[in-house]
């Protein structure tokens, strides 16, 4: 696949998008000043002549995010994906719609768009889910993190998983499978992994991530794992809560495989909120 560009950003042939997040807040307050009715009579905005296509659009709302998601995977299927996930797209069908929708989420929360609030609920005792919205095709999440809190290593049965940082500092950590320790019994096979099934796993990759940077990851690339790992807060010291991230899920992930003391147990992932009421 020839290297394409989304927002005028770069992306490369693995589909890894090279954000410019000035750039991003640029466009995104340019954008609002073209469709200001402010603008003396007889004016018009230089960039707003021709119009850019819609998959251009930065998106600096959620109802904004929703539909240009959406619209990505419409355009993806139209050319001819039978199901959009991580195992059933082609390489190339999987990479220019990862590259899109880390353009879409980067665009998003360098925005500076206060909107995603609303569903920003946390809890003391363990990070939780805020569902945005769901559908067939995908969901959208926020993920509140209070400083110290880090998920557990898990899979995502397949689908496509998209992720960028709202607020705060957060790290991901990826692992792989890997073999027994020396006196220990050996691993399932990863195709015949059930609950309670015997894995191992160790880290390879560790990213620390701020506001505006997004990532991919499929169950074909590794596990991972997620955490706010920003200290306490001094007394009377000043700052976020915790981390604050976006997650987009395609397809909705129904069934989540966890790794932890050598073991996979199987499990349906909750919300703590749905569209910003708790449940």
């Amino acid at each position: 696949m020839s290297p394409v560009t989304i927002f005028n950003m770069p992306i490369t042939e693995d589909g890894v998008v090279i954000v410019d997040r000035k750039q991003l807040v640029d466009a995104a307050e340019h954008k609002h000043a073209c469709a200001s009715p402010a603008l003396p009579e007889g004016t018009t905005c230089a960039a707003a002549a021709p119009a850019p296509p819609a998959t251009a659009s930065a998106p600096n709302s959620m109802p904004e995010l929703l539909k240009a998601l959406q619209q990505a995977i419409d355009e993806e299927k139209a050319t001819g994906q039978v199901a959009i996930n991580a195992v059933d797209q082609t390489p190339e069908s999987t990479a220019r719609l990862s590259a899109r929708v880390q353009a879409l989420l980067s665009a998003y929360t360098s925005s500076n768009s206060g909107d995603w609030q609303r569903y920003a609920m946390f809890n003391d005792i363990h990070y939780v889910r805020n569902l945005v919205e769901s559908n067939d095709d995908f969901e959208l999440i926020v993920l509140c993190w209070s400083r110290g809190q880090v998920s557990r290593v898990h899979n995502h049965a397949n689908a496509h998983c998209w992720l960028a940082v709202l607020d705060g500092e957060m790290r991901e950590t990826q692992f792989q499978r890997a073999p027994a320790p020396p006196g220990c019994p050996a691993p399932d096979a990863e195709d015949a992994e059930r609950d309670g099934s015997t894995v191992y796993v160790e880290p390879t990759k560790v990213s620390d991530m701020r506001v505006g940077d997004a990532g991919y990851i499929n169950d074909s690339l590794a596990l991972h794992n997620v955490g706010c790992y920003m200290p306490a807060l001094a007394p009377g010291e000043q700052g976020p809560r915790g981390g604050v991230t976006l997650h987009c899920y395609a397809p909705p992930i129904r069934r989540v495989k966890i790794y932890e003391d050598s073991k996979v147990t199987e499990r349906v992932p909750g919300y703590y909120s749905k569209g910003g009421e708790r449940v």
